[in-house]
């Protein structure tokens, strides 16, 4: 026993010197002085290696001196109990001895006529202290540390009388690594016991960082989080791991090793949590540390012992290294160092018992559906067949709930009969297309078909064979003849909710490839509701965001941002918050604001392209960065902000995104390259606007957008015949665009060229056919990059469009006021001589005097001067002198 003065310069290590950890200080004294007026007990608990004791005496440290500058004195007494403190008549002597050496002489005074043991009075010894402690005009802290080691009757019966029954002065911090039975229940109830458990005094990850700079420690973050995830702010694990890394040149090295076989570590955790353990017990700790975690009946199937539930509740009143997880079930899990030190403990059990082991657990799992740890120790176990039976029935599902990486492991490690197996093929296939890796994905299908595999009858395993092709072919040009092939089976009628979403949801995929959005939704659909059946909560976020996304590139906004609703809902309902696709979803809503011009879309546009960097899968990560620049590329638009200089700072990049070997949705490729050459003739490069032509008509083909791109090429470089022609082949619906967002940009582009060969009524028929395709949906983008025609079309014809008056005025609103950009695209179409002769147009010289003015022939300026001409879209000078001041030229 302890009793000396917490002031006395020969304090041993049961009561350390203040000061010796503040990293935590100011958190955690605040717990002890929260309620510090409410509560008459304070419980704190934790485990071996905690800190507790160096906390409490920060604590104290801390009150003493508020104290001195405080009126009210205090008289903090400090006993640190030992295993002989079970006996009553020493305890009440220490207890005694505790308040007499606490420094308050009045405590001392007052505790100093108690009766002792030879006193005839003895028996009202209680009665006596209680009094005493009352006579004392402080307030008064027993601190009680070490308090597990009280286990005899007598002592709890008399400690819990006195907390029960205190003095009005006095409050009692009892301090250990479990809570003592000291029957609190009605103090609690009464708002008198404050808490604090192991779970409040962990190190948080930058006081585990302040640690490890103490002793020059410099971790990068993602060593930093390792070590956090291993020693869950243990105090003790953070301290071995700092000594472990003080003067380490790898620390990452260290980190890997720093595990709880470790020497140091193991040393620890031998000494000071299992050493008092019974072999039973141990024993016990061995045979569960198999699983992650398990329930109190997998513990007593691998234990075979029946009162797994008593020393799981002993363990956890004893604050061990073991969290209890509060469910209908409660689910164990013990401390990553404590798990691992007993995972390099179990070999003594032998081999074969460690295989036995393993199969209960697996055979536990499996029927408790948790498909993912059965194969996992199925794989630990070596047997073969089990390991197939898990992916036969549940790998598919693995790699839809997003388990995929784990599969691909498991399947890795199994034994060769297992490699080698079809089902095994296509389940290892099926993970590969999911992380992303097409290549290796189809030459598991290619050495399949090269081996002559066939199902034997099993329309399943055929079905899920075609449909991984399926998947594979999507952008590669020949998706139509595998979408074929597979729609010759019964697509979604298999009965498996696994195999009917993944393959319809494939579908839907290729429909959308295709354009077909209309079949590709109801695939979704489909998909979707296979998908609730089996519970694959990441495949019904996926097919809903897919659904969305069709909806959108169909031209239905309105209805893609409701599915995209019903998927963040979704996704908040299963926490599916922090996947890649749950940012895909949200994409939906910034993409359908910049192409309604909406600024005040709710997702934060940041956060959104940030989580796009999380996703495996290069085409999803690809999508998120081009998704991004079309939203950035809207902003620029409707900001004015598409300058010569932005577009040849943005070229190489611009190439960057059309020009990789990544799948492409051809509806979502048409809504980003007129963006592309918007820029690019903005900034007057005209030769990438061709180029960006010839490009886009080797991925998509001749489709309407290619026609829009190259009649917008046709109009910059004035020859308005070839435009219109390409134009009209559009609008008639010879030509079919991708999305309706092109189309109105054909009708635009066509109403600037009727109106540069003085056709008014043409150009009003057309803007309004534009703006009756763009109201239902409130499409404003193309009039952001529209040219002046079209705003003095909406201008002059103001009140002429009946229902659409009010979407006209708004969307002559977003058409740029200035002439910045035609001017920049007139000018950059016009040549250095053709600029040269436009400023002599004012002078209203001759041609012949020009001429001579040049020392060029008549014939060179009037040529030059048809060019000026039909590049201004005017048939006289003096309409190219006013268009050319108006264009800001002059």
């Amino acid at each position: 026993m302890t009793t000396l003065p917490y002031s006395t310069p020969t304090l041993r290590s049961r009561v350390p010197a203040p000061g010796r950890s503040t990293i935590r200080r100011r958190r955690l004294l605040d717990l002890l002085d929260h309620a510090d007026t409410a509560s008459t007990v304070t419980l704190l608990t934790a485990p071996a290696g905690a800190g507790k004791t160096t906390l409490l005496a920060d604590w104290v440290a801390a009150r003493r001196s508020a104290t001195s500058r405080a009126l009210d004195a205090e008289a903090i007494a400090w006993l640190t109990v030992d295993e002989s403190d079970n006996d009553l008549a020493h305890l009440r002597e220490v207890i005694v001895s505790t308040f007499s050496q606490s420094g308050s002489a009045a405590l001392a005074a007052a505790v100093e006529s108690l009766p002792t043991a030879d006193d005839p009075s003895y028996a009202n010894f209680t009665a006596a202290l209680v009094d005493a402690l009352e006579s004392v005009d402080e307030h008064i802290t027993l601190i009680l540390d070490d308090c597990h080691l009280l286990h005899e009757n007598d002592m709890l019966t008399v400690l819990g009388n006195f907390l029960r029954w205190p003095p009005r002065n006095v409050r009692t911090i009892v301090a250990g690594r479990f809570e003592p039975p000291l029957a609190l229940q009605k103090l609690r109830l009464d708002g008198l016991v404050h808490d604090i458990s192991p779970s409040a005094i962990a190190f948080t990850e930058d006081e585990a960082s302040q640690l490890f700079a103490r002793s020059a420690i410099e971790l990068d973050p993602s060593d930093s989080a390792k070590l956090m995830n291993r020693t869950e702010g243990w105090a003790a694990g953070l301290r071995l791991a700092a000594m472990a890394l003080t003067g380490s040149q790898r620390p990452p090295e260290v980190i890997e090793a720093f595990t709880g076989s470790q020497h140091s570590v193991a040393d620890y955790l031998v000494g000071e949590i299992l050493s008092h353990l019974t072999a039973e017990v141990r024993t016990f700790l061995l045979e569960t540390s198999v699983p992650e975690w398990f329930t109190t009946d997998l513990a007593e199937r691998l234990t075979g012992n029946p009162h797994a539930q008593d020393i799981l509740d002993d363990l956890i009143a004893q604050n061990f290294l073991l969290d209890r997880i509060p469910e209908s079930d409660p689910v164990y899990r013990y401390h990553p160092l404590m798990r691992e030190y007993l995972r390099a403990e179990i070999a003594r059990l032998g081999a074969a018992q460690i295989r036995n082991l393993e199969r209960v657990a697996s055979s536990w799992f499996n029927d408790y559906r948790q498909p993912l740890q059965a194969l996992s120790h199925s794989v630990h176990a070596g047997d073969c067949p089990a390991i197939l039976a898990i992916l036969v029935e549940s790998g598919l599902g693995m790699v839809l709930r997003g388990n995929s990486a784990e599969v691909l492991s498991a399947i890795e490690h199994s034994p060769v009969d297992v490699r080698r197996d079809p089902t095994a093929s296509l389940i290892s296939a099926a993970a590969l297309m999911a992380e992303g890796n097409t290549a290796p994905a189809v030459s598991i299908l290619s050495a399949l078909r090269r081996a002559n595999y066939t199902p034997h009858g099993d329309r399943d395993a055929e079905l899920l064979r075609r449909a991984l092709e399926l998947h594979a072919t999507l952008g590669a040009g020949n998706t139509s003849a595998a979408l074929d092939r597979l729609e010759q089976l019964d697509v979604g009628a298999s009965g498996s909710p696994e195999l009917d979403a993944y393959t319809l949801m494939v579908v839907g995929l290729a429909h959308l490839h295709l354009s077909r959005f209309t079949a590709a939704q109801q695939s979704l659909s489909d998909a979707a509701a296979n998908a609730r059946a089996g519970n694959l909560h990441l495949t019904v976020l996926a097919c809903l965001t897919l659904e969305a996304g069709c909806q959108f590139l169909a031209g239905h906004l309105s209805d893609a941002l409701g599915t995209a609703e019903q998927g963040r809902e979704y996704a908040l309902k299963y926490r599916l918050l922090d996947s890649p696709v749950y940012a895909m979803n949200q994409s939906i809503d910034l993409i359908v604001a910049a192409v309604r011009l909406d600024p005040t879309s709710t997702p934060n546009p940041e956060d959104v392209w940030a989580a796009f960097t999380g996703s495996p899968v290069p085409a999803v990560a690809e999508y998120g960065r081009r998704a991004h620049w079309v939203v950035e590329a809207a902003r620029a638009s409707s900001a004015r902000e598409a300058s010569r200089a932005a577009g040849e700072n943005h070229g190489r990049h611009d190439r960057e995104r059309l020009e990789f070997d990544l799948p492409v949705v051809p509806a979502f490729e048409g809504l980003l390259v007129p963006m592309i050459a918007h820029r690019y003739l903005a900034s007057g490069q005209v030769h990438r606007a061709t180029e960006l032509v010839e490009l886009t008509a080797r991925r998509l083909g001749r489709v309407g957008e290619v026609s829009v791109l190259a009649a917008e090429v046709h109009r910059f470089n004035g020859r308005l015949d070839a435009a219109d022609t390409e134009l009209n082949a559009v609008i008639t619906g010879s030509r079919r665009c991708l999305n309706q967002v092109t189309l109105v940009r054909a009708l635009l582009a066509s109403a600037c060229v009727a109106a540069a060969r003085a056709h008014p009524t043409r150009a009003f028929d057309t803007v309004v056919r534009a703006l009756a395709i763009a109201e239902p949906e409130n499409i404003l983008l193309p009039f952001a990059e529209a040219d002046l025609p079209i705003r003095d079309i909406l201008s002059h014809n103001h009140g002429r469009f009946g229902a659409l008056e009010s979407f006209a005025d708004l969307a002559r609103a977003t058409v740029p006021q200035d002439a910045n950009m035609t001017a920049r695209r007139t000018s950059g179409a016009l040549t250095r001589r053709e600029l040269e002769l436009l400023r002599e147009l004012p002078s209203w010289r001759t041609a012949e005097q020009i001429a001579a003015d040049h020392f060029v022939s008549v014939n060179t300026v009037k040529t030059h001067l048809r060019g000026i001409y039909r590049k201004l879209e005017v048939r006289s000078r003096r309409d190219a002198i006013a268009t050319a001041h108006e264009l800001g030229l002059l």
